[in-house]
């Protein structure tokens, strides 16, 4: 049963009726009425807030954009809206002269700041929507929310898993092999502080099971200096230097925080307006940003980033017809930050590779700053035991394209016997799109490290060479696999006219120092659609390093590798079904080929699954299945392979899991931030039109998707709640959560019990259709419906009820109930 239907349909399908026409005045006209019903008190239809005078938590809006919930206090029936002198800022409306005074308890009236035709108090959704001129707002970048509304959280303990078992039986020898893999990601949020632990466990036939922790940390985000804090066993970023993982404290910038216009790199535009004018942004022709600004000097500073090109061309539409026209060249390459923007990462402590027993102390800041729509400055530089590196570089968005240069300087000593090793890393990058032929250098990147050069990891695991041999010496040859001496990578995209398809190029070179193999990797291929078939042709060639990717002494360490795919969609029983098919040939002979069928099934496509026959030159036919279900605690996964060879299963779950003070809550993936819906006495309520997240008995569900610092709008569908659930009043609320808080989200809802009665005036004529009826409290319970039946809304039957009046001296009548059932018809003593 919906929970948003009217108890009185009969009075809701004579609204339109008793509600006048004159918008000026708009009220329910009571002459359409008959007998005493004529004579009823229906002012409070008149009005959209019936709340009594008091202080409420409403959500606020201005021209459609959330701004929070604030505590509001109402008076004179709604009329007088006051909010707290402290929250105004928050509306971002533009400061008025003389700015309103606030009363004794710190409150200014709504109407002081904005006229009383421009807002609205839906007491129902329990929200006030204000529709405002524009130049009443400051300009407030996209996706800002001010740090006060963000959320933190309640306490509590989480954990997301993925758990994997894989059986594989060899047919011709009877062996078997199990392998299994659980990796946990748990947490305990209290105080507003963060504990992360990521561990896993990984067992495999014939060897020992094997624990491993790979991080474990405190956190705490900082809003005042838009950074986080961490201390325990983590990694470094890898902005600039190579990651590392160490066991120590990080403070670093948390872009995050920041507004959508200021997350990666897009140019700040200045120009001058002639007249009010009309300013337009293109890129590769598309429309991105648009708006009016007055005579005079502009600036545009809110562009969101577009990704890595595209070159922006300004169009300055004046008022008096004439247009003027110029290009702002925009290509990104990493490290490339908004004009303006500040930063940051200071890591310190004590490097922990895996295996290794040296873990000597270090120091590590990381600092980028945008100069201006060309310059990105940054810098960095590295203190550890007998081993010091610097950085310094730049980001240039140039009208060739966007170009990054950095050397880094290392410098380091192993023993007081050896000589000490000095050496360069030269770092260049490029990325541009070239919109005249369609062409995408997405990245071009080269390194060249001379022969003294040590990265920090380089410098650890060489250390711990010397440890481990107790010996001191030049640097042996087996040393040298661990450094690269350069590293080339590149990535080009190119349209071929629009029903012509795209061609890629991908490619990756290393060398080493030493005398080790290169290793290079490149794929060159074509894709394109023929109507709803997709297609795409590829070719491939890798050279491996002999003593990395193969075994040393190996014949063949280059291999070659064509494949073409295909995919057709089909349509079953109304459902979407993919067709795909695939072929491979490595080295000029045929390697390989399949077959399959693939779909989704069940409410909401809770079910997906993938149905395969693959024949190998070397291994005969191959038919295989497999199958994911979404449930609400957990995705399961299982599969299935057989062939003339070996045969297969396995078996899989993912998902999340919080404890708090109200119980357990699961999802069936994994997640980061959270949010817990409670709907009190509401069951199967539908979150964001996701059938597989819906509240359980109690009326709670876990939503593990949220976005962390921005706007999340939680909506909720009662249609499919019991017929005995409780009443939602709202079904609309929106949260900014800190990342990796678990939020906790309470939806109202009117869980009282629901009385019919029957009742007559003192003279046995019915009481009047549609008036008020209170408790002994007068507090509003309930109306006077069709042939004097009377419904209440109680939690418990009330010992008297009051029924509004406009023919006696009194103003009502009182009906006295007695515990147990009623004799009808009740009379109502005036």
């Amino acid at each position: 049963m919906s929970r948003y239907i009217c108890r009185f349909p009969v009075l809701v399908s004579l609204l339109p009726v008793l509600f006048s026409t004159p918008a000026a005045a708009a009220g329910f006209n009571t002459n359409f009425l008959y007998g005493d019903s004529a004579k009823a008190d229906l002012s409070r239809f008149d009005r959209n807030d019936t709340l009594p005078d008091g202080e409420y938590t409403v959500e606020i809006s201005v021209n459609g954009e959330w701004k929070g919930r604030f505590p509001l206090r109402l008076q004179q029936s709604g009329h007088t809206i006051l909010i707290p002198q402290d929250d105004v800022p928050k509306l971002g409306l533009r400061n008025t002269t003389p700015p309103p005074q606030a009363d004794e308890e710190g409150y200014i009236a709504l109407s002081s700041l904005v006229p009383p035709d421009s807002y609205t108090l839906n007491t129902g959704q329990f929200q006030l929507m204000l529709n405002v001129p524009q130049a009443m707002l400051n300009s407030v970048l996209k996706g800002y929310v001010d740090p006060s509304l963000w959320d933190q959280g309640v306490n509590a303990a989480m954990v997301s898993y993925n758990a994997n078992y894989y059986h594989a039986a060899n047919k011709r020898d009877g062996s078997d092999n199990d392998n299994a893999y659980l990796t946990l990601n748990s947490g305990l949020n209290l105080a507003g502080w963060q504990f992360r632990d990521q561990s896993s466990l990984t067992y495999s036939s014939g060897q020992r099971t094997k624990w491993n922790t790979n991080t474990r940390y405190l956190q705490r985000g900082f809003p005042a200096i838009k950074s986080d804090f961490r201390a325990g066993d983590s990694y470094t970023s890898g902005d600039l230097f190579d990651s590392v993982r160490f066991r120590g404290a990080t403070l670093k910038t948390d872009m995050r925080m920041y507004p959508d216009t200021w997350q990666g790199f897009s140019p700040v535009i200045r120009g001058v307006a002639q007249t009010n004018a009309l300013v337009k942004i293109y890129q590769d022709s598309q429309l991105i940003w648009q708006q009016s600004v007055p005579p005079g000097p502009f600036v545009v500073d809110s562009l969101l980033p577009t990704g890595s090109g595209g070159d922006l061309q300004v169009e300055i539409n004046e008022a008096d017809g004439q247009i003027n026209h110029f290009m702002v060249p925009f290509s990104a390459v990493p490290n490339m930050l908004k004009e303006g923007l500040f930063n940051y990462e200071l890591n310190a402590g004590e490097v922990q590779l895996t295996d290794n027993a040296y873990h000597p102390d270090f120091a590590q800041l990381n600092i980028r700053y945008g100069i201006n729509n060309t310059l990105t400055g940054y810098g960095g530089m590295i203190a550890a035991k007998n081993y010091q590196a610097f950085l310094l570089g730049s980001g240039f968005n140039l009208p060739i394209g966007a170009l990054s240069l950095d050397v880094t300087h290392s410098d380091a000593r192993f023993d007081q016997d050896m000589p000490r090793y000095r050496g360069e890393s030269y770092k260049v990058a490029y990325s541009r799109f070239i919109h005249q032929t369609n062409t995408n250098f997405s990245l071009a990147a080269y390194r060249y490290s001379t022969s003294g050069y040590f990265s920090l990891t380089d410098a650890v695991q060489y250390q711990e060479l010397l440890n481990r041999q107790a010996s001191a010496g030049e640097i042996s040859p087996q040393s040298q696999s661990y450094r690269q001496r350069s590293t080339f990578n590149i990535n080009i995209n190119q349209r071929i006219g629009a029903d012509y398809g795209s061609v890629y190029l991908a490619g990756t070179l290393r060398d080493y120092w030493g005398g080790q193999d290169s290793t290079r990797e490149y794929q060159l291929g074509y894709a394109n659609n023929w109507q709803d078939i997709n297609y795409t042709l590829s070719a491939g060639r890798t050279r491996y390093s002999k003593d990395s990717s193969n075994p040393a002494g190996s014949s063949n360490n280059e291999e070659t590798r064509i494949n073409l795919t295909l995919s057709v969609p089909l349509t079953v029983s109304g459902r979407k079904v993919y067709l795909t098919a695939n072929s491979m040939i490595k080295d000029s002979r045929y390697q390989s080929s399949n077959i399959g069928l693939s779909g989704t099934a069940g409410q909401s496509n809770a079910l997906s699954y993938n149905v395969n026959a693959a024949h190998q030159q070397a291994g005969g036919t191959t038919v295989s299945t497999s199958a994911a279900y979404r449930a609400a605690p957990a995705t399961l996964n299982a599969s299935y392979s057989e062939s003339g060879r070996y045969r297969q299963l396995g078996a899989g779950a993912t998902g999340s899991l919080v404890v708090w003070s109200g119980g357990i809550l699961t999802a069936n993936q994994p997640g980061e931030t959270f949010a817990i819906v409670n709907v009190p006495g509401t069951a199967n309520a539908i979150v964001n039109n996701d059938r597989n997240v819906t509240t359980n008995t109690q009326g709670q569900v876990l939503v593990p998707y949220l976005s962390a610092y921005r706007k999340n709008a939680l909506i909720l569908d009662a249609s499919q709640a019991p017929e005995n659930a409780a009443e939602l009043l709202g079904n609309v609320q929106d949260i900014v959560p800190y990342a990796g808080a678990v939020t906790l989200v309470n939806f109202r809802t009117d869980n009282r019990q629901e009385f019919y009665l029957h009742a007559v005036r003192h003279n046995g004529k019915p009481l009047p259709f549609g008036t008020e009826v209170t408790d002994g409290d007068n507090n509003s319970i309930g109306y006077i419906g069709q042939n004097s039946l009377i419904y209440i809304r109680s939690e418990t039957q009330p010992a008297q009820i009051n029924v509004r009046l406009t023919d006696t001296d009194s103003g009502y009548c009182r009906i006295t109930l007695t515990p147990g059932p009623q004799s009808t018809p009740l009379r109502c003593a005036e």
